[in-house]
C-alpha cells in the first residue's frame, strides 16, 4: 500500500510531537552527580615496551552538591575571567606513569635516548562550570599533583609484571626526587543545534602546567560526533536521567614545553637527560559507548618527537571506564 496525500498530511504533527520529545529528553547523562573513572594506557600496540610505557590512574568527582565548603571558599577567592561559575566539583586522582627507553637490552644509560623513570602520584582538583557572556559553556579545571620520581615509584615492579618483561637498565633511572605540578585547563561547548539526539560538538581548550615536574602551555580542540553525546558542561539544578548513547571523538593539540622532568632529568642531582623539543604537538581518535550509568572510552594518541635524535613518533593506546552514582 502506497502513502497518499493524506497519510503524507498527517506526518508533521506526529514529527513534531517526536522532536519535542527527543528534546526533552537532551540531559548531561548524570553528569551532576559522583562519578568514579578508572583510566589504563600502554604502548602495547607494538611488540616492545618504549618511552611512554605505561599509565593508570583512578579518579573521583564529587558531585555538584557535595563540594565541601574549604574547597567551595577557595573558588569563591578565584577570579572567574570570563564567566558564571554555576557548578562545582572536587575530586582526587591516584596514578602511575612509567618512562622507558627503545632499547630494553642495555646495560649502561643510553645518551641519545630518554632515561628510566616512573612517577607515583597523588592528586586533589576543583572543577568549575556556567556560561560565559555569550551563554557558551565553559569548564575549567585546578589542580595540585603531588608525587614521587625514582625507585620509590614501583615503576619497575610494575613493568615486570604487569608486561611480563625484564629490562636491564632501571638501575640507571632518575633519582629520587619528591615531584609537584600545578595544573589548569579551560574548555569550551560548541554544540550545533538539533532536534534530536544526534549531536556534534567542538570543544577548544586551553592547559598549562607549573612545576618541576612539568611546565608547559597548550592549546588544543575536540571534536564530538554521535548519539545522545553526554554534556559534561551542563548544570542542571537536579538530577538528570542517565540513558544510552554512543559517539566518535577525535582531536589534538600542542604544546610549549618548557620543563619535562622526564626528558631533563632531575632537578636537583645530576641524572641522564636528552635534548628535548620545545613544540611537541598531539592528535588522537576513539570511539564512546554510554550504557546509562557506566561508560566505556577507548582512544588511541599519536605524538610527535620529543627529543632531538628520536627515532620515531610514539604513539599508545587509552581505556577509560566511568561509572556515575
Amino acid at each position: 500500500m502506497g502513502f497518499t496525500g493524506k497519510h503524507i498530511r498527517r506526518w508533521p504533527p506526529i514529527l513534531i510531537l517526536l522532536l519535542l520529545y527527543w528534546n526533552s529528553c537532551r540531559a548531561d547523562q548524570g553528569w551532576e552527580g559522583h562519578s568514579l573513572h578508572l583510566t589504563w594506557e600502554n604502548d602495547g600496540t607494538r611488540d616492545t615496551d618504549r618511552h611512554y610505557t605505561q599509565g593508570a590512574r583512578l579518579r573521583y568527582l564529587s558531585s555538584d552538591t557535595a563540594t565541601p565548603g574549604w574547597m567551595r571558599k577557595i573558588s569563591h577567592a578565584i577570579p572567574t575571567f570570563g564567566f558564571e561559575v554555576s557548578a562545582t566539583k572536587f575530586g582526587v586522582e591516584l596514578g602511575q606513569e612509567i618512562y622507558t627507553p627503545e632499547d630494553l637490552e642495555a646495560l649502561q644509560p643510553l645518551p641519545k635516548d630518554r632515561p628510566y623513570a616512573g612517577w607515583l602520584y597523588g592528586a586533589i582538583l576543583l572543577q568549575r562550570r556556567g556560561p560565559d557572556p555569550a551563554s557558551i559553556p565553559v569548564l575549567e579545571e585546578f589542580r595540585l599533583d603531588l608525587g614521587i620520581i625514582g625507585p620509590e615509584s614501583q615503576a619497575e615492579d610494575t613493568q615486570k609484571v604487569w608486561h611480563g618483561r625484564d629490562p636491564r637498565g632501571w638501575d640507571n633511572q632518575l633519582e629520587t626526587e619528591p615531584g609537584f605540578a600545578f595544573r589548569y585547563e579551560r574548555s569550551y561547548l560548541l554544540r550545533a543545534r538539533s532536534q534530536t539526539l544526534w549531536t556534534a560538538d567542538f570543544i577548544p581548550r586551553a592547559n598549562a602546567s607549573a612545576g618541576n615536574i612539568d611546565t608547559h602551555l597548550g592549546l588544543g580542540a575536540i571534536v564530538r560526533l554521535g548519539y545522545n553525546i553526554p554534556d559534561q558542561f551542563e548544570t542542571p539544578e537536579g538530577k538528570t536521567r542517565k540513558k544510552f548513547g554512543a559517539y566518535l571523538f577525535g582531536g589534538g593539540g600542542g604544546r610549549v614545553v618548557l620543563r619535562n622532568i622526564f626528558l631533563d632529568g632531575n632537578t636537583w642531582h645530576s641524572s641522564q637527560s636528552v635534548d628535548k623539543h620545545w613544540l611537541v604537538g598531539d592528535a588522537h581518535v576513539g570511539v564512546a559507548l554510554v550504557l546509562k550509568a557506566v561508560e566505556f572510552t577507548a582512544g588511541h594518541y599519536y605524538r610527535t618527537h620529543e627529543f632531538k635524535g628520536q627515532a620515531h613518533s610514539d604513539s599508545y593506546g587509552s581505556a577509560t571506564i566511568s561509572i556515575k552514582f
